[in-house]
């Protein structure tokens, strides 16, 4: 029993020591169960890997610029009111833009522990000029600025002072804030005085980058550490100070937040989040509210990076029109040489989804429509509509795929030759036409006005059908063509035709997108007739007849000039008899 309890105590020594975890090329490697308890400094990276889980129940430092890599299966646990604290971290601070007085980005000025008149002096952040913004003192009309540094006055007061600045975009960005009173001067970075309706300006030297679980309980707090994880980050009694926006990079992402305070950030939401990101964020309906500072940063925002359309064919022209977060979204574009568009507004990403500090949500809402999608098969000549959809969801996902939608899908149904009853043992003779049935269908959603051409399939030369052939196929239905095929070579040959494929689809050569293809007939024995034997019994008939017609010709004429003859000399013999009387 005694050595049981003796080992239990060693292991939780073991766990609680930090120095036991390696030290591998510089970084700290935890690769199993871990717990830190005693506070420290630390200037090392920290890998915690599949197998590691971190347990901090005291206040950490980071006194240089660091990377805590989690990886998939890691865990990072902050308990017991446990600090996380990046030493390098932004302290400048930059305004939102808004000029009116309820929006205005303000600094609060501690005059009500100071007696007397201030000297307040504004500092800039280095390369960022004071020049063209305004800082604006009670009912006093705005002062312009100018310089690295600017000097006002700020009469005694009772109460603590607002300093209300507006310039071009998100100027100025203020460093620091000198006061300069009777008992002493003061030197603030920006962000150690209360603020409003400002953002944070510079760099954090901490770095957590997880794939695995991070999770902030019982008042623990992350002070100036940027967070980017592809996984589950749970916060519930915690505390995030100057560490956001925190940036989830993947739909299989989480994020659940409750009973929590989140303050300052680099950008005007706290919470950067994928399409279909996972964010669940506390109530004041179920009392796991989350407090955070101001009206005018975002609870979060939802991005799309790099979506793309994609289509059959090159150079089709379409729309996107609706509504986005950000206001009205319309963007014109045409499909590029692989038939792919990337959707873009600013950049390579977009935002679809905002929620509001008041706890409000407005999602994107848009269609694609095709203003102009013509091919060889639906030319403007031909009656046919565009092809593509009319009004399409514009949807999150990262490919949308328009490739089947209204477009014609052609198939081969039959292809014979056509043997009549002269047809001698299904031998056909060459140089003379026969006639081919061809059967196509539409099985698409569009008509087609295409052309099919054949080749001789066992030599693949052209075959003699009278030039291309022009077919028209609506939307579900099957067409028989007929034409002629002549042949003047002899041996056993089939047909193979070919839909013609439009040119302007990707790939065109060998594209299946809007079907078509190839199919042949049945193989068929064609000869060419030659007769060598000469038969003379159509001469001779065609000789005796000539000589009957002129024998019969010969005999009716003779007698016709003998009657004459006769008749000739009859009226002789009466003539001559006549003139013996007298």
């Amino acid at each position: 029993m005694k050595t049981g309890f003796t080992s239990i105590l060693l292991i939780l020594v073991f766990f609680t020591v930090p120095t036991v975890a390696d030290n591998h090329q510089g970084d700290i490697i935890i690769d199993e169960i871990v717990e830190w308890t005693t506070d420290q400094d630390i200037n090392q990276n920290i890998h915690i890997t599949s197998e590691g889980k971190l347990t901090i129940s005291s206040s950490i430092t980071f006194s240089s610029t660091s990377t805590i890599i989690i990886d998939q299966g890691g865990e990072l646990r902050l308990i017991e009111s446990s600090e996380l604290i990046s030493d390098k971290r932004a302290t400048s601070l930059k305004t939102l833009g808004a000029i009116d007085e309820q929006n205005r980005s303000k600094i609060i000025i501690p005059s009500s522990i100071h007696n007397g008149d201030m000297n307040v002096i504004i500092n800039a952040e280095e390369g960022a000029l004071l020049d063209g913004s305004n800082v604006y003192l009670g009912d006093m009309e705005p002062v312009l600025m100018s310089g690295m540094n600017f000097s006002l006055n700020v009469p005694e007061s009772q109460g603590d002072t607002a300093l209300g600045f507006t310039g071009y975009g998100q100027f100025p960005i203020i460093k620091s804030i000198i006061i300069e009173t009777e008992s002493g001067n003061y030197e603030y970075k920006a962000n150690e005085l209360p603020y409003q309706n400002m953002l944070l300006h510079g760099d954090n030297g901490l770095t957590i980058n997880s794939d695995g679980k991070i999770e902030i309980i019982e008042n623990s707090t992350l002070h100036g550490v940027n967070i980017i994880s592809s996984s589950e980050i749970i916060i519930k009694e915690g505390i995030i100070k100057d560490s956001s926006p925190m940036i989830l990079t993947s739909d299989d992402a989480s994020l659940i937040i409750q009973n929590s305070e989140i303050s300052g950030s680099s950008d005007d939401h706290y919470v950067q989040a994928q399409p279909l990101t996972n964010i669940v964020w506390g109530a004041s309906e179920d009392n796991t509210a989350v407090s955070i500072k101001g009206d005018l940063i975002d609870r979060w925002e939802r991005i799309i990076s790099d979506q793309v359309i994609i289509l059959d064919s090159e150079g089709v022209y379409f729309s996107i029109t609706g509504s986005s977060p950000n206001g009205v979204l319309e963007i014109n574009n045409y499909s590029g040489f692989d038939g792919k568009s990337v959707i873009n507004t600013q950049g390579d990403s977009r935002v679809i989804e905002i929620g509001w500090a008041n706890g409000e949500i407005t999602t994107e809402n848009a269609v694609i429509s095709i203003l102009e999608y013509r091919t060889a098969w639906n030319t403007e000549s031909s009656g046919i509509n565009n092809y593509g959809p009319a009004n399409f969801e514009l949807t999150w996902e990262k490919e949308i795929d328009l490739t089947s939608i209204n477009v014609p899908n052609i198939e081969w149904v039959d292809l014979n030759v056509n043997l009549d009853d002269s047809t001698s043992e299904g031998i056909l003779q060459t140089g003379v036409s026969q006639q081919i049935s061809a059967i196509l269908a539409n099985r698409g959603g569009a008509s087609a006005n295409l052309f099919f051409d054949c080749n001789i399939t066992e030599t693949g030369m052209s075959a003699d059908i009278g030039g291309y052939q022009n077919v028209m196929i609506d939307a579900g239905e099957e067409v028989e063509v007929f034409f002629g095929w002549r042949n003047n070579e002899p041996g056993t040959l089939s047909l193979t035709c070919e839909v013609l494929t439009p040119s302007q689809l990707v790939d065109y050569e060998n594209s299946q997108a809007f079907g078509g293809g190839t199919m042949s007939t049945e193989p068929i024995l064609w000869e060419e007739i030659n007769d060598e034997s000469f038969n003379m019994i159509p001469i001779l008939i065609v000789i005796i007849i000539i000589m009957i017609s002129a024998g019969v010709y010969f005999v009716h004429n003779l007698s016709k000039n003998a009657e004459e003859t006769a008749e000739i000399l009859d009226n002789y013999n009466k003539s001559s008899k006549n003139e013996e009387d007298i």
